[in-house]
């Protein structure tokens, strides 16, 4: 009796402490897994800011001045573009998310990675709808020269924020290697 009381219990003290090389091997997991997606993310940030430029330049010129044809058209275009960028750290999301990890550090890092790809595919999916919404509504109802009080809101937002940066990148890097 009394061994198998202490078998069980170094059998659960076994099963619960790491080693030091399986949480090296948890932090070099998670660096591959990233790896795989690092590339496409870090095209698709540099995307991301240049289609910013593109769309205030849409919504300062051609979304006032041109024909509503002419601006729709543009609006769909740029719907179509803001859901390939937005789709990107939402695919990483999906596919990074799923990863268990024992080690605490490295799940704080998949968390706080994870929380920030959630949050940069929801700013990029709200400017995706509010291009989709321009091509849907045809902008009707406005007065030529100007802009709907949802499109002000787009342009608005785009002027106030900063450029997109990589930030998985760190979050990697602050593990140990």
């Amino acid at each position: 009796m009394r061994y198998t009381w202490f078998a069980a219990l170094l059998l659960v003290a076994g099963c619960t402490a790491r080693s030091p090389e399986a949480a090296h091997d948890e932090q070099v997991r998670l660096r591959r897994s990233l790896e795989k997606h690092h590339g496409r993310y870090v095209a698709s940030i540099e995307t991301e800011n240049r289609l910013v430029t593109e769309t205030l330049a849409w919504l300062n010129g051609n979304a006032i001045s041109a024909s509503r044809a002419q601006a729709v058209a543009e609006a769909r275009r740029l719907t179509d573009r803001w859901s390939r960028v937005y789709f990107v750290p939402r695919y990483m999301h999906e596919e990074l998310r799923f990863d268990k990890y024992s080690s605490a550090q490295v799940r704080a890092v998949q968390r706080q990675m994870l929380d920030r790809l959630k949050r940069h595919y929801f700013q990029l999916h709200d400017y995706q709808r509010y291009a989709q919404n321009a091509a849907a509504s045809e902008m009707h109802h406005t007065p030529p020269g100007r802009l709907p009080r949802e499109l002000e809101e787009f342009r608005s937002g785009l002027e106030s924020r900063e450029p997109s940066v990589d930030e998985i990148r760190p979050l990697i890097e602050f593990l140990k290697k």
